[in-house]
């Protein structure tokens, strides 16, 4: 059974590190009644998958963890962060459900910390191989090593470009260690696995989907047969994901590598139960796509008519986000302004030009 707009369905902060709230209309999604998990607690959700969810220490407060039933056990997907919250509630869960379904298996979507966070702290405790994409190894093995220092000492030239002035402040949002102290650090990765490969779990067929744009190497999970999908941070219900232009970006057009990945998904079965990483879980997959879809592109047209004046990306925040940015949030809507801009000059729109250090995007 399913309900258009639950009780249960908590409203996402304004501004958060997944992204910004954007909600579908009422009735555009039809969400399980299912009420959702306590900490450390799951129920079903689908034949052969259990809801569990994972407190986070921050403005959004949780992640939802998937248990995906094995012939001996469980695969779960995603951790939470390294964070007393998230292994006390792991804890819990290795009492009660792990001790009669072991954990065979740690599935990382993608590399964000709240979702890698805890792999290797599993991986210990549990004796658990983890798998994720050779992309998200490779940033992964970037952020704990020297190479991580490299790419943050690029933060400062870049965030000054697009307009930022204060460098103690782009210094301490940037320094090196701390993603690292939002992860228990790096897991031995037993498997890489690939775009389209097909993975089977106990009595179902799972096919991983690499969907780039909110994080490179990010992969869904799809299970045709049942109509389920593993959507991760690709597609959320009341958030719109994060899509950002960085200093560390080797996708040169993030927003584009997105859109196209919604449009794959889209190809999916109407009827998809999708099974986000954040809020309730839904059906309308399509709807919510389109509502997606329709919402960067409103804010592509609005991004090309400001241009007619020279902007540098902080130019345009007021216009595109509707509340006062500060520390990490300000560097997160930097990001995902670039992402729009980048977007125009990739399809023709807009232009950029360098002044005096600073890049100003200017309509064609």
């Amino acid at each position: 059974m399913t309900v258009s707009d639950p009780a249960n369905t908590s409203v996402a902060p304004a501004v958060t590190a997944e992204g910004e709230a954007f909600p579908s209309a009422p009735r555009r999604l039809q969400y399980v009644d299912t009420p959702a998990p306590a900490s450390g607690q799951s129920v079903t959700i689908a034949p052969g998958v259990r809801w569990g969810r994972i407190p986070l220490p921050l403005d959004l407060n949780h992640i939802n963890v998937w248990l995906v039933e094995t012939d001996d056990g469980c695969v779960v997907v995603d951790t939470g962060m390294a964070a007393s919250v998230g292994k006390d509630a792991w804890e819990v869960m290795e009492r009660e459900y792990f001790s009669q379904r072991p954990l065979r298996a740690v599935f990382i979507t993608h590399i964000h910390p709240d979702h890698i966070g805890l792999a290797k702290w599993l991986q210990e405790r549990l004796g658990a191989p983890v798998l994720m994409s050779r992309r998200t190894h490779e940033l992964a093995h970037a952020m704990w090593s020297g190479e991580g220092q490299a790419h943050f000492d690029k933060a400062e030239q870049f965030f000054r470009s697009h307009g930022v002035t204060d460098a103690l402040q782009i210094r301490a949002m940037f320094r090196p260690d701390r993603f690292a102290r939002m992860t228990s650090g790096m897991p031995k990765v037993e498997q890489f696995i690939a775009d389209e490969e097909t993975i089977r779990w106990g009595a179902g067929e799972w096919t991983a989907l690499e969907t780039n744009g909110h994080a490179e190497g990010h992969l869904c999970l799809s299970n045709p047969a049942a109509r389920v999908l593993i959507s991760g941070d690709q597609v959320l219900p009341t958030i719109s994901s994060n899509i950002s232009f960085m200093f560390h970006s080797t996708d040169p057009n993030p927003l584009g590598s997105y859109l196209s990945s919604l449009q794959r998904l889209r190809a999916l079965s109407e009827d998809t139960l999708v099974l986000p990483a954040h809020g309730v879980p839904f059906r309308g997959l399509r709807q919510r796509i389109d509502d997606l879809t329709g919402h960067h592109v409103q804010q592509l047209d609005k991004l090309a008519t400001l241009c007619v004046e020279p902007k540098v990306a902080l130019d345009v925040l007021p216009f595109l986000f509707r509340r006062e940015l500060k520390d990490m949030h300000l560097f997160l809507a930097i990001g995902e302004a670039l992402a729009h801009l980048e977007y125009l000059v990739h399809a023709g729109r807009v232009r950029r030009e360098l002044r005096d250090g600073r890049v100003y995007y200017i309509s064609l």
